[in-house]
Order: C-alpha cells, then sequence, then structure tokens
C-alpha cells in the first residue's frame, strides 16, 4: 500500500494525540491505542470508533497506519481514504487531504460522483487558496453529468463560498444555474428548495440583506432569488409598520414563485399572519364623479373596481373610499378619512389639486398626512417626490419620447417649434427646447402663432419655413429646403388638421411634423383622416389596445363584463394595484418612506405605459408612439417612416430635375425668338 504521509508527518500526529490527552482535551476514558501494536481489522474498528467520536487526529493516524497494510481489502479503501481526506482537512492539514482525495480518486473512478469526496475537495482547495481550480472545478460540475446529489452538494458549497466574500450576485447566480439542472420532478427540486431555505434560515441578517439585493423585479419569482426575498420578509415582520407592504410581496412570492414546493412559504406565511394579523390596504380616490367631467371619472373608478375585486380574489383585501371632487368640502372629507387611508389617487383636474395647497386648511393637511398621486401632467409649484406625487404622464415624457425617435431612430438632428401663442404652447415649446440639446438635438427655427386668426397661420409657416417674399409671384419655382427635418406642433389635432397642410403647400412634405399627446388621444375616436398629410406624422400616448397589458387589462374586463378599456379605465386599473403594493404608511411618514415604498411598488404589469420612479421621487413614463392612418393610429414604424422621407426627397429631386429641364427649354426657346428665323441663303438680301 502507498505510504501517503511522510514518517514525521505520522509521528507527529501521535505526538498530538499524546498531548490532547495531557491536556484533557480528549474524556479521560479514551485511550489511543498504538497504531502499530493493532491487527488491521481492529485498527479500523478503532478507526470507525473515533469517527463517531469526531476525534479527528485519531481519525488522521488510524486512516493513515490502515492505508499502509498490505492486508487491507480494496473495498475498505475507498471510505478510507474518504475519512482520512476528511480528518486532515479538519486537523489543518489540507496538502494532506488534497494527497489522500487524489489517491482516491486514482483508485476509484467514481470517486468524483460522491458528495463526501466533492465537499472535502472543494474544502481543500479553499484552505489552500486555489481559485483557479474551485473555478475550473466550477464548471466541470456544471458541464458534467455526475449525479445530481453531488451536483447539490457543489451547488450550495460556492453558495456558501461566494457569500463568504460578499459576492452575492454570483452566490445566487450558481444556485440558479445548478437548479436549472436539476431533474424535472418535484422530489428533487424540492429538497433542493429546502436545503436552501435551512441555509437561509443560518445567515445572519446582514447576509440575508446582501443577498437580497442581487434579487430584481424580473428575477424574484425564480429560485433562488425568491427564498432570498421571502426570507428578507420573514427577518422583517415584526415591524408593525412595514407589516402591510411586507405582507403584500410574501403573499406574492407565496402564490406566484415559480417553485417545486410552495408549502413551506404559504405555511410560514400562515404562521406570521396568526401572529401579526392579515392587514387591510386603505386607498381613497378624489375624482369627478358628476359634472362636465364625470364620464372621466367613472372610467376611472370602473378600472379600479376591476383592480380592487381582482386583488381580493388574491387575497389582498383593499378598502377603497371614493370621494366626488365636483361637491364642496371635499376637500375636508378627504382630510377627514381615517388615517388608515394613507395614500389618494387624483385629483383629476388643476383647479382641485389647487385646492389642497393654495388656501391651506383641511386640503393642506391632506398632503401633510397623506401621500398624494395627482393624475395631472404636473404638480404646478409644488415639489414632486416631496410635497406629492404624480401618477400621470408629463409634459416631459412626451417632449422626450419625440425627440429621443427623431434623433436616435430617425438620425434628425435639426429640428423646429411652431407653437400658438397661449400658455399650453409656450410651455411646451419651452420643454421641447431644453429637452433637444441633451438628446442631441439643435433647434434650428422657433415661431408662434396666433391661436384664433386662421388667416395668420400660414404667413407663420411660410417664415419659419423662410419662404421668400415673392413666392406667389413665382410659384413654379422650387422652395429651398429648410435647415430642419423635423418640427414640434403642440397644440390640439383639429387645428394640426389645418396647420399640416400649409407645410405641404410650402413644399415642406418631407417634414416630420411631431405632435403632443393630444393628437393621440383625438385619434381614439378619429375617422376619415386624410393620410396624404400625415404619412410623417408621429404624436406620444400612454394607451395602446394592441399592447400586451392592453390586452390583459381588456381580457379582465370582458370576464367581469364591464365594458371596453381605453385609457383612464387603464390608469384606475394599474393605479389601485399599485398603490396596493403599499401598505399603509407609518405615522410620521417621510417622503423618503413613500419613495423608498414605490421603488417596489412600481415593479408590476402595467396595462398603460411603463411608469418608473427615480430615489426622489420624479416620475417618468416610457410612451408609445403612434402614427396617424385613416382611422384611428397605428404603433410608429422608424424604418418606415425613414423610407417615406427619402421618397418625399426623391419626389423633390425630380421635382427639380423637371423644372430645371423646363428652364433650360425655356432658355433656349428665349435664345432663338431672339435671334429670327433663319435666312435661304440663296434668296438675295432684301428680297
Amino acid at each position: 500500500m502507498k505510504n501517503i504521509f511522510s514518517p514525521a508527518v505520522r509521528t507527529g500526529l501521535v505526538l498530538v494525540c499524546a498531548m490532547l490527552l495531557s491536556w484533557g482535551c480528549m474524556p479521560k476514558q479514551v485511550v489511543v491505542k498504538s497504531a502499530d501494536m493493532l491487527s488491521t481489522p481492529n485498527l479500523l474498528a478503532e478507526a470507525d470508533a473515533a469517527w463517531e467520536a469526531k476525534r479527528w487526529e485519531v481519525v488522521e493516524l488510524y486512516y493513515a497506519e490502515a492505508l499502509e497494510r498490505a492486508d487491507l481489502v480494496r473495498s475498505e479503501l475507498p471510505p478510507a481514504y474518504a475519512r482520512l481526506a476528511r480528518s486532515a482537512f479538519l486537523n489543518g492539514h489540507p496538502q494532506q487531504a488534497r494527497i489522500a482525495l487524489e489517491s482516491w480518486a486514482n483508485i476509484d473512478s467514481n470517486a468524483l460522483n460522491s458528495v463526501d469526496w466533492e465537499e472535502t475537495y472543494l474544502d481543500t482547495m479553499a484552505a489552500l487558496d486555489k481559485t483557479e481550480r474551485l473555478q475550473n472545478h466550477l464548471r466541470w460540475v456544471l458541464e458534467s453529468a455526475i449525479p445530481w446529489d453531488a451536483k447539490q452538494a457543489v451547488a450550495l458549497w460556492f453558495g456558501r463560498y461566494f457569500l463568504d466574500k460578499a459576492d452575492f450576485e454570483r452566490s445566487l447566480d450558481v444556485l440558479d444555474a445548478f437548479y436549472k439542472q436539476a431533474p424535472a420532478v418535484t422530489p428533487v427540486r424540492s429538497a433542493f428548495e429546502h436545503e436552501l431555505l435551512q441555509w437561509l434560515d443560518r445567515l445572519d441578517d446582514e447576509q440575508v440583506a446582501g443577498l437580497g439585493r442581487a434579487v430584481t423585479p424580473v428575477n424574484q419569482w425564480h429560485f433562488p432569488y425568491a427564498l432570498v426575498a421571502f426570507e428578507q420578509g420573514v427577518r422583517a415582520a415584526d415591524d408593525p409598520d412595514e407589516w402591510p407592504t411586507i405582507w403584500r410581496t410574501m403573499r406574492n412570492l407565496a402564490a406566484n414563485a415559480e417553485l417545486a414546493d410552495m408549502v413551506p412559504l404559504t405555511n410560514k406565511l400562515a404562521e406570521l399572519e396568526a401572529r401579526y394579523g392579515l392587514p387591510s390596504v386603505g386607498l381613497a380616490l378624489a375624482l369627478p364623479i358628476t359634472g362636465p367631467y364625470a364620464k372621466v371619472g367613472v372610467k376611472i373608478l370602473r378600472g379600479a373596481g376591476l383592480a380592487q375585486w381582482r386583488l381580493a380574489q388574491d387575497g389582498v383585501d383593499v378598502d377603497l373610499k371614493v370621494i366626488n371632487t365636483e361637491i364642496p368640502g371635499w376637500e375636508t372629507r378627504l382630510a377627514a378619512l381615517p388615517g388608515h387611508y394613507s395614500v389618494i389617487g387624483g385629483p383629476l383636474r388643476v383647479d382641485a389639486f389647487k385646492q389642497l395647497y393654495e388656501a391651506g386648511g383641511p386640503g393642506r393637511n391632506v398632503l401633510r398626512q397623506r401621500a398624494v398621486f395627482t393624475f395631472l401632467a404636473s404638480l404646478g409649484d409644488l415639489t414632486e417626490g416631496r410635497d406629492a406625487w404624480r401618477f400621470f404622464t408629463s409634459r416631459v415624457d412626451e417632449v422626450r419620447s419625440l425627440v429621443d425617435l427623431a434623433v436616435n431612430e430617425l438620425h434628425i438632428t435639426d429640428l423646429a417649434v411652431l407653437y400658438p401663442e397661449e400658455k399650453f404652447g409656450r410651455t411646451m415649446a419651452q420643454i421641447f427646447y431644453s429637452q433637444a440639446a441633451p438628446l442631441g438635438g439643435r433647434i434650428r427655427g422657433m415661431q408662434s402663432y396666433p391661436p384664433g386668426e386662421f388667416k395668420q397661420w400660414s404667413k407663420r409657416i411660410g417664415k419659419l419655413l423662410k419662404v421668400p417674399d415673392d413666392f406667389h409671384e413665382n410659384t413654379e419655382a422650387p422652395l429651398e429646403q429648410p435647415d430642419f427635418g423635423a418640427v414640434f406642433i403642440p397644440d390640439g389635432w383639429r387645428q394640426a388638421q389645418t396647420l399640416l397642410p400649409n407645410f405641404f403647400f410650402y413644399e415642406g412634405d418631407s417634414l416630420v411634423f411631431l405632435g403632443p399627446g393630444l393628437w393621440s388621444r383625438a385619434l381614439d375616436s378619429a375617422k376619415g383622416v386624410d393620410e396624404h398629410y400625415y404619412r410623417l406624422a408621429v404624436c406620444p400616448g400612454a394607451w395602446w389596445k394592441d399592447s400586451d397589458g392592453g390586452r390583459r387589462l381588456q381580457s379582465a374586463l370582458t370576464e367581469e363584463g364591464l365594458g371596453q378599456a381605453d385609457f383612464w379605465v387603464a390608469l384606475g386599473y394599474d393605479f389601485i394595484r399599485f398603490a396596493g403594493k403599499f401598505g399603509t404608511l407609518p405615522s410620521g411618514w417621510t417622503p423618503s418612506d413613500v419613495n423608498r415604498r414605490i421603488r417596489s411598488a412600481q415593479d408590476m404589469d402595467f396595462s398603460m405605459a411603463p411608469l418608473t420612479w427615480d430615489d426622489s421621487g420624479v416620475g417618468s413614463q416610457n410612451l408609445f408612439l403612434f402614427s396617424p392612418v385613416r382611422n384611428g393610429k397605428e404603433l410608429v414604424n422608424a424604418e418606415k417612416i425613414t423610407e417615406r422621407i427619402a421618397r418625399a426627397a426623391s419626389r423633390r429631386e425630380r421635382r427639380i430635375e423637371a423644372y430645371e429641364e423646363r428652364m433650360k427649354e425655356q432658355e433656349a426657346k428665349t435664345l432663338h425668338e431672339q435671334d429670327g428665323p433663319a435666312r435661304n441663303p440663296d434668296i438675295p438680301p432684301g428680297m
């Protein structure tokens, strides 16, 4: 038998055992017998007893001696090497452990299929600081066909290894990679999940928090991320202010996580619910339910009611209160709601929102005591993310989407603005100007026009396009093309139908026309649009019925017999689902508390264009972009628009060529007339 330990090492092991006995570290009744005086069967028996008693120094000594015996049976070699390697590692002798592992692998081709071999090998390589070997072995195990129990052991080992190095993302990524290889049978995957749950339970709060930073909205429903997110909830459940929000997250995970065994999660959640109670989320909507805007308010309420019903089916109790902003004193009634109505949606109109902060009193208290998410494009003089929040498309959202399309997709960097001389037009023109430069655009022209003086509109457009004053005297000559490729027109759809034909009159048919969200909403019900003028028109919008979210909403409405979906229904539906994830805000909450909860709540499937908020609570919306078509609108196709621009440019080139050809013919004719008819040389002069 090969002597895997030198005489010096063996002597050292004997001395260590003697010292432990003299110091009283071993039980006094334990006697370390001389290995040389024992027969091989007795030596193995003593080694096995030491293994059971976890006397690792004795284990290492006896198995090292046994492996030198010539009469050791071959079948006894693998377990002897396994225990020798493990005890050597535990005794702080990683080199000896490595030698034993290699010897084991040399005489047993199945050694690497063993959990014992894998775990001891990894521990040994880590103790020897063999980082590259560890990385190579990880790749080998992932690519190999070793038994699943060995793979699972390797997965958990590397999960702990990377956790100890604070590489939290790698720790979970490794577990994820192995789980995907697990046999697709419930008992196997369940066992892996249970092992991870037990491991997470043994970690301290700081380690769980570190792993939690690797959980994202995309991966949170899958192993191992779902279990980490759930464990985070378990750790924080005893905070009464946070419990409603934590409960909502844990409830979603226990119902929707893609795991083989949900029982441990549902059991733990039931235990926490029994201890801390079942939260009820209080939400209020401030909407016009009567009066001229009642139709819009009722649509929002219809979507909100659907969301409330859907949440109830998922076990989330939303206590919804509606305040009619058309009834005098509504702000006082809003302020008088019980404290658990801590999140408010609305108002819908600017004048109603001003009542909450301009005059002070009960309305002002609403903003101090409750998180108000307005359905407005702007908060006016208030600071978004501090005084109140926005659950609505902003004007910046609209402009940014248009500039981004023009500059980054259509590669048009030279832009212009034609705006009406009223507040909305001036505001939108200023926003367009401020948003263009950061995205790479240059404003080459800026022209206003009086909203009600239609006769002036053509002249102002001519001025923007730098049309010569004598244009009407020489209408046949092609006009110079403007020094911009797209023009922003922040006015309504009805006004656009009058404005755009004037550009064509002045040969601006290759310009891209950028319109506001007003166009998009009007196109939802438009019929018989003259596509000739709008082939290059684009407008943003927050609602698209054929988006994935739009279809899901319509399916839910149809199932409940609640009619057709549109933007306002989607707004109410999305807001309740969003706000329902907040829970009840704690007393004395701060804007930072709201902004922190927003970061979690915004991770949802919106039915309208998705909203996101930055860390300071400022919202933005990733809008859809549309082109007008005969009976409504369609999603923008940037390639199609680019092709249309090229065709318009080609048509212009042909017009110029035709004009130049006519000019040559005219010049030749004029010269001919000036020279007179050609004379016959055979006819004498004067005849």
